[in-house]
């Protein structure tokens, strides 16, 4: 066989070829898919449980394996508490007709170097990675969450994280539009405020505001939200219709009469 014959042959597998995506990807893929149905039982059934009750339950909610996620080979040692996200409903509401919910969920904190790579390659059947984590021993000692909306069976991605002691000590927060994938007006806040704060304050372009306590749940869907297992607490806000995010406001608990700071 000439040089000439083997670079035809070449060519020709090379033209058959189909060059797949990276297997890291493929199984990131795959997980969002059965996260999307996971997403789908879980709102539907805070929807539910709202209209029923008039309360929105804040404990996990089933959102069942998406019809077919796998299992995550690791070593018996490894608790299954880390390799399985726990969802809660923060929010559902009802805005032009449409239905909308903001869930979040959390993975417990690995605590040695093993459990950390199991937690890593769990996330990626989950269809999650967070940003910037290079090496599961990042993930060590820290909570990670996913917080994202739903819209009448749209799904978005608001907010990840890996959250430790420190960094659950100040507020957050980060405005989106409520429909994922457009550009409408940035309508929606969701974002953290510490474990001693009692309220936030939600302000809007057009000069109104939403104020949330602990106690008191707001209209909407607007309301905090504690959260087993998460180092801080959770809020959600929705603009009226016609304006947009502007600022966030975090306030202590009044001290009764008398007492001293």
């Amino acid at each position: 066989m000439t040089h000439r014959d083997i670079a035809l042959l070449l060519a020709e597998a090379a033209d058959e070829a189909e060059i797949g995506i990276a297997p890291t990807q493929a199984v990131l893929r795959g997980g969002r898919r059965r996260r999307a149905r996971r997403w789908a039982v879980a709102t539907a059934t805070a929807l539910v449980i709202a209209g029923s009750s008039g309360a929105l339950a804040v404990a996990g909610l089933p959102g069942g394996d998406g019809g077919g996620s796998r299992e995550v080979a690791v070593a018996p040692s490894v608790s299954a508490d880390l390799l399985k996200p726990r969802s809660t409903a923060l929010a559902v509401g009802r805005d032009e007709g449409k239905n909308w919910s903001v869930m979040l969920e959390l993975w417990a904190p690995p605590q040695n170097e093993k459990e950390a790579r199991a937690q890593l390659a769990a996330m990626e059947e989950f269809g999650m990675r967070p940003d910037g984590v290079e090496r599961a021993s990042e993930l060590i000692g820290r909570t990670t969450y996913f917080v994202g909306r739903a819209v009448e069976g749209a799904y978005g991605e608001i907010e990840q994280g890996a959250l430790g002691d420190k960094s659950a000590e100040s507020g957050s927060a980060r405005a989106v539009p409520l429909e994922p994938d457009t550009d409408g007006p940035a309508r929606l806040v969701v974002g953290r405020l510490a474990k001693w704060d009692a309220a936030v304050m939600c302000m809007w372009q057009n000069g109104t505001s939403t104020n949330l306590r602990e106690d008191r749940p707001g209209s909407n869907g607007s309301a905090i939200t504690s959260v087993e297992g998460s180092p801080a607490d959770w809020f959600v806000c929705l603009a009226p219709k016609g304006t947009s995010y502007k600022s966030v406001g975090y306030s202590l608990p009044a001290l009764p009469p008398g007492a001293q700071g």
